[in-house]
């Protein structure tokens, strides 16, 4: 069985920003937090879910509790507040099947779902009401501004609750545009991963060398001619060894060729973090490099088309399929990414966001995307 996200951090082959650790558990803060304070505490032992805990796991989940306390006062919310919760399959939003448990706090979190309390009169208060229970005590609310009152109450309670509930979402809505940081490749950052062509260059080099060389020998078997005459056996002698130098030197010119163009293919170097945009031109050598490339537009728009082996990645929902791209992108060569294009290319920044979280890179953005690209194509 493939091992989970939260495994892969256990095993320290994926980085996170680790806040505890002990033989039982170990506790890392969120990658996309739903609070100021969002940590997650994952037992070592890989236990799917709350359905597959067994008597024997008691302890252990008693120690969960323990060590969320604990960072509760670390984070000094324990005295203001704080939640801790486990999500059980997919209608409760669970995407990673590695036990785990989030605790939350820093602000107020509201209530767990929006029922509020019913409004039945109470008899052990003389039937008394605070809410209206006539449509005169209805008119008198609306002209004492009462209705106004409990309207903006409702409105700043519905508020909240979409609020808790967007953080909660995998498929959150962003109700704040984010502002990424777009900064183009410069010359060296190209150089590092693209190859020059130097296959002409070499060639070109190779017969400049070698024709002296060869013209050399002609003359010396010109000069040679007269006493060719005299001595016959002598000449051949000279001009095979003449020819097996010829031979001598190409070999070893051509294998200096060789290696010269083997040194000069740049090995990959990782380059964690590192976003950058490019260009076409750009974009069009990294094609013919080893690279992994990523279609960030909607899953229905990569169905109509793609460019060359581009795997789709939507960025409007990247946070809720982290787990996924962890398996999928590799670490071992250069990210491109796509979408639209444009000045923005928001949804490509998304996708390079999370990736540069888990400290991949380079990444390098098409900033023309598929637009530019289909008109560069016709």
């Amino acid at each position: 069985m493939d091992k989970t996200l939260f495994q892969r951090i256990i095993d320290r082959e994926i980085p996170a920003t680790i806040e505890y650790e002990d033989d039982l558990v170990i506790a890392i803060r969120d990658i996309a937090p739903s609070a100021p304070t969002h940590l997650l505490v994952i037992p070592k032992k890989p236990i799917p879910s709350v359905n597959d805990l067994t008597d024997d796991d008691a302890p252990l989940v008693g120690h969960v509790f323990m060590v969320a306390k604990t960072l509760a006062a670390r984070f000094n919310v324990d005295r203001s507040g704080y939640r801790v919760v486990t999500n059980v399959n997919a209608d409760a939003g669970q995407t990673v099947f590695h036990l785990h448990f989030h605790v939350l706090g820093g602000s107020s979190l509201g209530r767990m779902n929006n029922e509020r309390p019913s409004a039945t009169p109470s008899e052990g208060h003389g039937g008394h009401s605070d809410a209206p229970s006539t449509p005169a005590a209805y008119r008198a609310g609306v002209v004492s501004g009462g209705i106004a009152r409990e309207g903006g109450i409702l409105l700043l309670a519905a508020i909240g609750l979409a609020l808790v509930f967007n953080a909660m979402n995998p498929k959150a809505i962003t109700w704040m545009k984010k502002d990424f940081e777009h900064v183009e490749a410069s010359d060296s950052d190209l150089a590092q991963y693209l190859t020059a062509d130097t296959t002409t260059a070499n060639s070109n080099s190779n017969s400049q060398q070698q024709q002296p060389t060869a013209h050399g020998q002609q003359l010396t078997a010109n000069s040679s001619q007269p006493t060719a005459t005299a001595n016959s056996s002598q000449q051949q002698l000279t001009a095979n060894s003449s020819q097996q130098q010829l031979t001598a030197n190409s070999s070893q010119q051509q294998l200096t060729a060789n290696s010269s163009q083997q040194q000069q293919q740049p090995a990959f170097t990782p380059q964690p973090g590192l976003v950058r945009e490019i260009t076409y031109d750009a974009f069009v050598k990294f094609l013919k490099q080893p690279h992994y490339l990523i279609d960030a537009r909607r899953p229905e728009a990569y169905a109509e088309g793609y460019i060359a082996d581009a795997k789709n990645i939507y960025g409007g929902e990247v946070q809720g399929i982290i787990p996924m791209i962890l398996e999928m992108v590799p670490r071992d060569r250069v990210i491109m990414i796509y979408c639209d294009g444009g000045d923005e290319c928001e949804l490509s920044h998304h996708v390079a966001d999370v990736l540069k979280q888990f400290e991949y890179g380079p990444i390098f953005i098409y900033k023309g995307g598929w637009n530019e690209w289909i008109l560069k194509k016709r």
